[in-house]
């Protein structure tokens, strides 16, 4: 993703969200990193006098005090550098939590068609990886620029008021960081973006091998599963691998840089100590002077790598939060009305290619049954009816209103949908049932799972509602499955029940028990898509699709 004005202005906009999110705490973490580096300015001091008055000066009443302040110096700073990191690390998670949190908040209320075209690793990288390198970064920023910019100031004072000719020796070769952090900073960010997307890539193909794990073992399929594997992975090696080329040469340079001054200092100070123009003392503690002013120096290389290589997470980031959100409609729909549904001339295209063409058809209250071979666009049709999709042309109305005008929530509960293949989530039975209504009591969900015709599987699980279903409901068969859907959608009451391909996957006699709690659905509009012919009930109302997919 190219660089842009936006995006930059986006990026620090992001990171001055998070720093202002808990300003105490953010308040506290400065003060605690200021004053660990407060304290370890003073050590040189006492050194200097330790060596210049005590040891060479023969003053021994200054030893215990001086060795007494030095210890007090060091537990101070260490307590303060726990304090520090203890606060950091504590605001740092729950900064994590809030804005990958609002991260998906954004992917939950964004348009399907949006959310469609990412894959499911390189979104999940995006809510986790991606946004904690950012908090990262906001937490580590404002706090280390305060610390490097007295770690710079206080320093150099102290330098030049012990020797201003030693203090520009320091400061001159000091700016060749300032040229070396530019250079690094924009080809880090460079070469971040690509290692990103490879560790994506390689997250979706885990999650792809894993809910394909049947047909991969039936088909003895473990070997070339094997190798496309070790492609993803050779792929984020090599990008991972020029990164690292990227950050070790900045390393190498920045101790050739480190090592100019320190040699300078060390060299013009031995001389200057033999003509007896400076003290050792003060050597000694110029020196310790000199690392206290590359450390903070060296820091601002550091960040600036830092904050360039997370702007490449934040571009990502950005992405998500790019997400629309879709039209909100503003007309309401009473759950009361008759269940009337038109499509009128309805189209709708997919990466070019056509999926719907120019559909017309008319549900009523009943049962209606929605024809067509298989690819000729029946389940897109039902996408449309719930808005996951909007359509090119054309119009939905349901009680002679347009969908597309009609609240989303209003929509939501005046339709639901009964999926070919049941969606299971990782949690009990009666969590999965409730779903369809979160604030139905127990009582209403058991009701539901009776009429879905539930009592048998219930009667065996050892918990009873309260077992655990497993991921995507892998301890229950397809029947199951389909029922607790059933359950589901019952317990919901939706004015509008669409069942979609529902007895593709389970038993004759799981299908025949959804078709008897079918047909006591009275009162209510209900879509059935098959391609069955077999499937249809006489007298029942019929719409057939013809076609499918093809060029725009």
């Amino acid at each position: 993703m190219q660089e842009t004005p936006h995006t930059r202005y986006g990026y620090n906009r992001f990171l001055k969200e998070i720093c202002s999110a808990r300003p105490l705490t953010y308040l506290a973490v400065i003060i605690l990193s200021v004053s660990g580096m407060l304290f370890s300015l003073i050590s040189p001091l006492i050194m200097r006098a330790l060596i210049d008055d005590v040891l060479i000066g023969k003053n021994t009443v200054l030893l215990i005090p001086l060795l007494a302040a030095m210890a007090g110096i060091f537990f101070v700073s260490a307590l303060s550098n726990y304090l520090s990191a203890r606060v950091r690390g504590t605001l740092t998670i729950h900064l994590y939590r809030e804005f990958s949190s609002r991260i998906f908040s954004r992917i939950q209320q964004a348009e399907y068609a949006s959310v469609r075209k990412f894959r499911t690793g390189d979104l999940l990288t995006r809510v986790t990886g991606n946004v904690m390198t950012v908090v990262q970064t906001a937490i580590r920023t404002i706090p280390q620029i305060l610390i490097t910019g007295l770690g710079i100031i206080l320093p150099v004072a102290i330098m030049v008021s012990l020797d201003a000719g030693l203090a520009v020796v320091v400061i001159v070769p000091a700016l060749l960081f300032v040229f070396s952090a530019l250079w690094f900073g924009k080809r880090m960010k460079e070469a971040q973006r690509p290692v990103l997307d490879a560790d994506a890539n390689v997250q979706s193909y885990i999650k792809e091998n894993l809910e394909s794990a049947p047909l991969i073992r039936v088909f003895g399929l473990e070997g070339w599963a094997q190798e496309k594997y070790d492609r993803q992975v050779s792929g984020y090696t090599d990008t991972s691998v020029s990164v690292i080329k990227l950050v070790s040469l900045s390393s190498a340079v920045t101790m050739v840089i480190y090592s100019v001054p320190t040699l300078l200092i060390l060299t013009l100070g031995s001389f200057s100590v033999l003509e007896g123009t400076l003290t050792v003392g003060t050597l000694t503690a110029f020196v310790a002077y000199v690392s206290l002013f590359l450390s903070p120096v060296l820091q601002v290389s550091d960040l600036w790598n830092s904050y360039k290589s997370s702007q490449a997470s934040y571009d990502r980031i950005g992405e998500v939060l790019e997400l629309g959100a879709g039209a909100e409609g503003s007309v309401p729909l009473p759950a009361d009305g008759p269940g009337d549904i038109r499509f009128e001339n309805v189209g709708f295209s997919y990466d070019d290619r056509v999926i719907v063409r120019d559909f017309n058809g008319h549900f009523t209250r009943g049962i209606n049954y929605l024809i067509g071979e298989n690819g000729s666009g029946k389940s897109t049709v039902l996408k449309l009816l719930c808005r996951l999709y909007s359509p090119d042309h054309g119009r939905i109305t349901i009680n002679g209103k347009d969908i597309a005008s009609v609240r989303r929530d209003d929509l939501r509960s005046y339709v639901s949908i009964v999926f070919s293949e049941a969606l299971i989530f990782d949690g009990t039975v009666y969590d999965n049932i409730l779903i369809g209504d979160l604030s139905a009591t127990r009582d209403d969900v058991m009701r539901a799972a009776r009429r879905a015709g539930l009592d048998n599987l219930i009667g065996t699980l050892p918990r009873g509602y309260d077992t655990e279903v497993g991921e995507s409901g892998h301890n229950l068969s397809s029947g199951e499955m389909q029922k607790i859907a059933l359950a589901r959608v019952l317990l919901r009451d939706s004015p509008v029940i669409v069942f979609d391909e529902f007895t593709r996957s389970i038993d004759t006699e799981s299908k025949q028990s959804i078709y008897e709690v079918i047909r006591q659905l009275t009162g209510k509009t209900v879509i059935i898509v098959t391609h069955n012919m077999g499937d249809i009930q006489e007298g029942s109302n019929i719409v057939y699709m013809t076609g499918g997919p093809g060029p725009a």
